[in-house]
Parts: structure tokens; sequence; C-alpha cells
């Protein structure tokens, strides 16, 4: 048992979490391309590959571009995919102290799913993740220095890899005794999570991607705009798998609209200067692991605002030869909002756990290079 009296924290791995873990796989692959007439190219891929652990899988890629002018194309393409599961998500076996939902301590504990406790409570051999994509867009190099491509893709994805979470009271006890699981009364309120094959999802969007150059005084600019949106519904949740919070944060957490600005511009190889704007959509998430609600109907849920963050770096180049650079990331040191999850800010943390930029605010540099 790894669980003992009191608080275990996070002390390192135990004795029984040690082992030498593979995956071992062999693969062999084909791609062909060709142009089919003036106007339409194609190509055919095709993968076989077997996995000791997990069996084989055949995939395949189709995909096609039509040139309908010398400027504009259309392109698409369709595939499947094929995930194994790592030797951590196999074989993954810590404990560390946290906090639930009143801010009592308890241990926090992730078995493998060939562990006993993780056997005696619902756990079975993990199974491969399989997908389906499906892509189309449209290119249209609009002017000398500017193109355009517009693309939008749907992937399903089925079986995928999920974290089970399962709190333990006097049912899940009397269970663990019965499978002679020893003093299986010391995990009285705490958790014991395992990975299953646990839902499927469908992700779609669009991307937007325009690119331009420009002559400026004694240097060349390019422009770079890219722009995502992005949607996830998670389907078929397994009974017993991920619960309500957990499919919620999968839908909401990542912001739907994402666009970068990049401007690059450079003068005969001597002084540069880069300039990008990072923009996050608003988002949203539940209190998760501590979701009092996470077995009902409804969360409780936490709403996050959007958030420009601005990029910069200027260089000089030296005989040639010596490059030196100056710069920043979130040079004006953007921070998220401030953390909502009342147990979250117990136990510490300042701004929000789950922003899609992180919490450290800028970073600075200076860089010096050489090329010889």
């Amino acid at each position: 048992m790894i669980f003992g009296v009191g608080s275990d924290g996070f002390q390192g791995f135990t004795p029984e979490s040690a082992g030498s873990f593979e995956s071992d796989s062999w693969a062999g692959y084909v791609d062909v391309e060709t142009d089919l007439t003036d106007r339409l190219s194609g190509a055919v891929a095709l993968r076989y590959e077997d996995y000791d652990e997990f069996g084989d899988t055949t995939d395949w890629k189709v995909s096609g571009r039509y040139q309908f002018t010398d400027a504009f194309a259309m392109r698409a393409t369709a595939n499947t995919g094929f995930r194994a599961p790592t030797p951590g998500q196999v074989n993954t076996l810590n404990v560390t102290t946290t906090s639930d939902s009143s801010g009592n301590l308890i241990p926090n504990g992730t078995y493998p799913v060939s562990n006993p406790v993780a056997i005696a409570l619902g756990a079975v051999p993990l199974k491969p993740e399989e997908s389906e994509a499906y892509t189309v867009g449209l290119v249209w190099d609009a002017a000398d220095r500017t193109s355009v491509t517009l693309d939008f893709y749907h992937i399903e994805i089925d079986d995928r890899v999920a974290l089970l979470t399962n709190t333990i009271g006097p049912t899940e006890i009397a269970i663990l005794d019965a499978a002679g699981i020893p003093n299986a009364a010391l995990l009285n309120g705490s958790n014991a999570n395992f990975f299953v094959n646990g839902f499927d999802s469908e992700v779609e969007g669009i991307d937007l991607a325009l690119t331009s150059g420009f002559d400026i005084g004694a240097g060349d600019l390019v422009a770079d705009f890219r722009y995502n949106y992005n949607t996830q519904e998670v389907t078929h949740v397994a009974p017993g798998t991920i619960n309500n919070a957990r499919v919620y944060d999968l839908e909401n957490q990542i912001p739907e609209n994402r666009a970068v600005m990049s401007l690059n511009w450079a003068s005969g190889g001597m002084f540069g200067a880069l300039l990008r704007f990072n923009y996050y959509d608003s988002w949203s998430t539940t209190s998760g692991l501590f979701d009092p609600t996470e077995a009902g109907e409804s969360q409780v849920v936490y709403d996050y605002g959007s958030s420009l963050l601005v990029d910069a770096e200027i260089s000089a180049t030296i005989n040639d030869m010596f490059t030196v650079t100056l710069g920043g990331e979130n040079i004006f040191d953007e921070y998220p909002d401030d953390e909502k999850d009342g147990t979250l800010d117990f136990l510490g943390l300042n701004y929000a756990l789950t922003s899609p930029y992180g919490f450290n605010g800028g970073f600075y540099y200076l860089r010096l290079s050489a090329s010889f």
C-alpha cells in the first residue's frame, strides 16, 4: 500500500513506482505523388504498423490539388490515424497530497491499469486511439508577394485515453477489501486515478493564413496573419469514465478563436526587427477534480476573459558573423484573470491555472549568436 497515515505530499516516486517500461513497434509505409493532369495532382499513402502491446493497424491518406488558374487552387485530404497509449499512461504510479472542495488535505493517487487497486475499481487494459480526418481548402496568390490560404478541417477521434478519477468512500473500500487490498481503509477520502479509453470526440475548425511582403525604407517587411477557429464536441462517453465536469472542460477550456499577427522587417542582413501580436479568445472551465456537482447535471463554471500578448525583438549583425538580439515575449507583462476556483486559490494559485498562455508574465532576453 503506497498511502500512509498523514500527508504524503509529493516526496518523489516510491520504490513501487520503479521499473523499466518500453513500447516496441515496427512499421512500413509507401507514399506516391504524381501530376494526374496539367492542373490536377494527387497523392496516396499507406502505412502498416505492428505494436507488441496493442496489435497492428493499417492507415491511409489520400490527397489532391486542382489548379483552377495560375493564382487559384483547391486542395483536399482524407486520412486515418492511430495512437498507441504511451508507457507513461500504462505504467504511471505516483501519489500527491491535494485538497478537496472544503480545504481538507487528501491523497491523490494515479495507478497503472494493471495495479490491483485499479483492477478492483474496474480498470481494463488500454487500447489505441483511432482517428479519421478530412480537410478542404483554398489557395490564392492574390499578388506578387501576397498569398491567402483558407482550410476547413474535421477530425473524429475514437477511444480517447483519459484519466478517470475515483473518490474512495465506504462502497469503494468494501470493494478493495473484497479484492484483498491491504489496509484499504487508509484510502478513505482519497482519489484513485487510472487511465481509460473514455470517450470519442469531434474537432473541427477553420485555419486562415494571409502573408504579404512590402518594401519599407531600406528593408523588406513581411506581414503574416494567422487565424484559427476551433471547436470540440465530446461524444460517446463510456459509463463510469470521465464526468460531466471533464466533458465541459474538454469542450470549453480552449479558446474558440485564436489569432497571430507578425511583422518581420529585415534590412540587407544587417538589421532586423520583429513585432508579434497574440490574441486569445475567452474560455471557461469547471472546478474539475474539486467540482462538488461533478456527478450531477450541472457544474460550477468559471469564465475568463480574452487577452492580447505582444512579443518584440530587434537584432543587429556585426561583421557578417555575430548577431546581437534584444527581445521579449509578452513584453507588457500580461497575466490571465485571477484564479476563480476557491480551492485552487486556497492552494496558492493567483492566476487562472487553465490559461492557454500560462501565468508566468513577461520573458525578456539578450542573445548573442555566431555564424561560421
